[in-house]
């Protein structure tokens, strides 16, 4: 008899399962497939990233032993394709080196372009801020003074990787374009403030000391001095109507008497 209630139990609780699965098997299927989906595609992922990165690190390293042969233009080839297929970080890389081997070339406004699409390619802050650093650097040289000071006001905000960097080159450009004191507000900054690397301080101080000695050795400004104005000459009609040059003084001659005439 108690053979007989076990049966029975098994079997409805069997029935149940068996409502449940027909009720919720295909959710549970379909969570199933999702989820084994997605960590293949993940594994997948994660290989061919994997591969990715390897074959651009091969291709990074012979693009430098180029380099190092000293087939310049081949080098800089090598790392502009490598740029077009790596991920972003050996992308960054390669146009940096490319950049700087334009620089050697003497090619600064394609150095200064492969330096911005090198922080295009860039995510972290810290590598993408120092390519435009470098370019503004190139930039500073070049005297586009407009342009460096167009570039940096971002990467001077308190808070940037380079700030400090970025206020001496704009320092440095408005002393050479001749706002002397922009120039000077920005050298007093970084000479005084305090967390500023000592070889910014101690360029910052002899930018100051040099503003201080050419205003020094600077004549000062003469003084304005009226200038009186000389009248115009009048017209000739007014000059011929002028009033008739005086006569020398002197005694007026005496009448001659009249003779006497005899018949």
């Amino acid at each position: 008899m108690v053979d007989f209630i076990n049966e029975v139990e098994e079997e409805l609780r069997k029935d149940k399962y068996n409502q449940l699965l027909r009720k919720f098997g295909p959710y549970i299927v379909g969570l199933i497939i999702v989820v084994v989906a997605t960590t293949g595609y993940y594994e997948y992922n994660k290989y061919t990233t994997s591969q990715t990165a390897k074959a651009a690190s091969a291709a990074y390293e012979s693009a430098g032993d180029i380099e190092k042969s000293g087939d310049i233009q081949t080098a800089i080839a090598k790392f502009t394709d490598l740029a077009e297929l790596a991920p972003d970080g050996y992308a960054g890389l390669s146009l940096v080196r490319a950049a700087g081997l334009k620089v050697q070339l003497g090619d600064m406004n394609a150095a200064v372009a492969l330096f911005d699409e090198a922080a295009a390619k860039f995510e972290k802050p810290l590598h993408k801020d120092l390519a435009g650093l470098k370019a503004a650097y190139i930039l500073l040289d070049l005297g586009r003074y407009g342009d460096v000071q167009a570039r940096l006001g971002v990467l001077a905000v308190d808070g940037s990787p380079y700030q400090n960097l970025a206020k001496e080159l704009l320092a440095q450009a408005a002393y050479r374009s001749g706002d002397i004191e922009a120039a000077r507000t920005g050298f007093t900054y970084l000479s005084n403030a305090p967390g500023v690397a000592s070889g910014i301080q101690s360029r910052a101080a002899q930018g100051l000391a040099l503003i201080n000695a050419q205003r020094a050795l600077s004549p000062p400004p003469m003084p304005e001095q009226e200038v009186t104005p000389i009248p115009e000459s009048e017209p000739e009609s007014i000059q011929k109507s002028g009033p008739e040059p005086m006569r020398k003084s002197g005694p007026k001659p005496k009448p001659e008497a009249p003779q006497d005439t005899q018949e």
